[in-house]
């Protein structure tokens, strides 16, 4: 998994879910479902700070099984 392909997943309307609140006040995590623009499916898990609308990326990983069923579905 490369930073460039998590940006990707960002860029490409991905599905967001709120994953949990943050340790500091203001910086939520959330996590994006979606496909890199070469069709690869991984969820990025992201800080969002509202302030300055900015997406701070923590980690990112291929979709499991399960994660790409309910992907598909919606």
């Amino acid at each position: 998994m490369t930073v460039r392909e998590a940006r990707q997943v960002l860029l490409n309307k991905p599905r967001i879910r709120f994953a949990e609140t943050g340790h500091i006040a203001n910086n939520d995590v959330y996590a994006a479902f979606g496909q890199t623009f070469g069709g690869r499916y991984v969820v990025v898990f992201f800080a969002y700070k509202p302030d300055t609308a900015t997406a701070i990326i923590i980690s990112a990983r291929a979709m499991s099984t399960k994660e790409r069923r309910a992907y598909g579905r919606k």
